[in-house]
């Protein structure tokens, strides 16, 4: 596995790689706060007798080292550091959170520093001023808030706390990585990162964190080491564009494309530069890799792709919602790999960044979904978007990202069907997203009722083949709402006023089969089978079905492994296969 370039082990946010960066994971002090009379009592003065907890693993993991099932509703941390004062003379300091389900607030050294609402993205405070004026003391305090409302982004948490049904136990506070990074006084903020197939350039958008006169920016993009452009530019305001051409005399084809099967990437270098001097660098890379709907084929760059997907949910027996470490991103991805699947739908969660690295750098095409919420209100639309728009732009710049996904089974809006405020609701997150990102497909309503969408996604959850093949054999009929046999559709494919243009066809969730392979209780789609032979017969009877079909441009299996009552995995929790592996890929790839 080739690392690119800049990349450090740990570092928590794998597009723009810095030097001065710090783990803050590790043991806390917490306590539950359900009375909610921290705030009132002063907690981020005087913290209360507390227990320890580990970060970043939410208190009702196993890693946590508190494995307590019950609803808490409000929980604090708290974690002391020192800094140098004198390495943050001319500097700022900068604190970041991965991800905090569901509202944070922040102080340090007593003094509040900042709010922030949403539980799958990262966020960050400035907390320089804090910190130097108590000579490099940094007392951290944090407050999270959580509910079961069915307005909130939710994903696969359940709204009543435990697992019921698909819904799996509630996630509240820490649970992404907390980090500190040093940096000038004026710093690259972040940067834009776009390819051009059509063109063979890429573009830069690179932000300051403040307009000052007198800075550059020196981009440098190689291959293999091998310097492909170096250009240098001036700010002449906060936010700059940058053109680089890519056309290199070291490949017979001037380019190198990213796919699942050759996931090349570029290595870029920035230098921040004032005056001649560079006071600051950072590493990043990008994959020359565009996917769009053409007629009704998916086409990576150039070439038709037939997506073979599994969906994830990223669960782990001990961890929860976090992974255990950051090799069980590398795992997941590879044993997907091995399974026959190019691609992966993780469902219902922005994933930890370094997931999408490990895409990036492996080779894997992914789904991007946004956790739902389950009931709509105006409340709903404010908090999805903005969670929503979050996510796009912080993973927007990795190519193994293909697909971007707002709304899942018309989940957080019940009545799309015929309710046109629902409607516009779906219609804005697509462009909005498409506002963003002009490159990628748009799925306005995963499986079930779409608006406009760029590919039109399926559910069908029957466990026969001959219905299967029944159905979609008049995938027309399909389209049209004609067909509901059984499983095949128990919903219409698009709300009212609106219908099929010729988009690709994915039948993005499919199988399920159930197969307790050892577990004591548990469900999975149709009849449950008895032995890994009878799973392995079924989901090849299953895929081949579909693959028969002429006019659908991939599929999803669900799933890659069990989570708590779900018993549907191709593996169980612990990723211990239930069949041999290479009798699931035949059965997969149909070889």
């Amino acid at each position: 596995m080739q690392h690119v370039r800049c990349y450090k082990s740990g570092y928590p946010r794998p597009q723009l790689v810095k030097k001065d960066f710090r783990d803050l994971c590790g043991e806390w002090s917490f306590a539950f706060d359900d009375a909610h009379l921290g705030e009132k009592q002063g907690w981020f003065l005087r913290f209360p007798e507390a227990r320890a907890i580990t970060v970043p693993y939410s208190y009702q993991t196993k890693k946590s080292g508190i494995a307590e099932d019950g609803l808490h509703d409000t929980v604090w941390y708290r974690t002391e550091l020192t800094y140098q004062t004198s390495e943050l003379s001319g500097s700022r300091l900068l604190l970041h959170f991965e991800g905090c389900d569901y509202q944070t607030k922040v102080w340090v050294n007593g003094s509040y520093v900042g709010m922030h609402r949403g539980g799958y993205c990262r966020f960050t405070f400035d907390i320089t001023n804090e910190v130097l004026a108590a000579e490099g003391k940094a007392v951290i305090t944090v407050k999270a808030e959580d509910t079961l409302e069915a307005i909130q982004p939710r994903g696969k948490q359940s709204a009543v706390g435990g697992s019921v049904g698909c819904w799996y136990q509630n996630t509240v506070g820490i649970w992404k990585p907390v980090w500190t990074e040093i940096v000038p006084d004026c710093y690259l903020k972040s940067v834009k990162i776009t390819p051009s197939i059509k063109d063979y350039y890429v573009e830069f958008e690179a932000t300051l964190s403040e307009y000052r006169e007198g800075y550059a920016l020196r981009t440098v993009v190689s291959f293999g080491g091998n310097t492909v452009s170096d250009t240098v530019s001036r700010f002449t305001r906060r936010i700059l564009n940058v053109k680089a051409d890519l056309n290199y005399d070291g490949d017979i084809f001037r380019v190198l494309y990213w796919t699942p099967d050759r996931p090349n990437l570029y290595d870029v270098q920035f230098y921040l530069v004032k005056e001649s001097e560079v006071v600051e660098e950072a590493g990043s890379y990008f994959g020359l890799a565009e996917c769009r709907a053409e007629g009704n084929c998916i086409m990576l760059n150039c070439n038709p792709i037939y997506l073979q997907m599994v969906l994830a949910q990223g669960y782990y027996g001990e961890s929860g919602l976090t992974a255990p470490d950051e090799q069980a991103f590398v795992k997941d991805i590879l044993l997907a790999k091995e399974l026959g699947f190019n691609g992966i739908r993780m469902h219902q969660k922005i994933e930890d960044e370094r997931f999408y690295y490990y895409a990036d750098i492996l080779g894997m095409a992914i789904w991007c979904e946004m956790p739902s919420a389950y009931e709509y209100k105006s409340e709903t639309a404010e908090k999805v978007a903005a969670e929503w728009m979050e996510a796009v732009r912080q993973n927007y710049n990795h190519p193994s990202v293909l697909t971007w996904v707002p709304i899942n089974e018309s989940w957080g809006v019940p009545r799309i069907v015929t309710d046109a405020q629902q409607q516009a609701f779906s219609l804005a997150l697509y462009y909005a997203t498409k506002a963003y990102d002009a490159r990628r497909p748009v799925i306005s309503n995963d499986g079930w009722e779409h608006t406009v969408s760029d590919i039109v996604s399926l559910h069908n959850y029957t466990q026969s083949a001959e219905e299967l093949t029944r159905f979609y054999s008049q995938l027309n009929e399909a389209l049209a709402g004609n067909n509901r046999v059984g499983y095949s559709q128990l919903r219409l494919p698009f709300a009212n006023g609106f219908g099929y243009q010729g988009e690709p066809v994915v039948i993005s969730e499919f199988a399920g089969i159930g197969y307790k392979n050892g577990a004591e209780s548990g469900w999975g789609y149709g009849d449950m089978v008895k032995d890994s032979a009878s799973y392995v017969g079924r989901l090849r009877e299953l895929v081949a079905a579909l693959k028969k079909i002429d006019g659908i441009s991939g599929f999803c299996v669900t799933q890659l492994t069990d989570v708590e009552t779900e018993i549907n995995g191709l593996t169980d929790i612990n990723r211990v296969p239930k069949a041999p592996i290479e009798e699931l890929k035949k059965a997969i790839t149909q070889q």
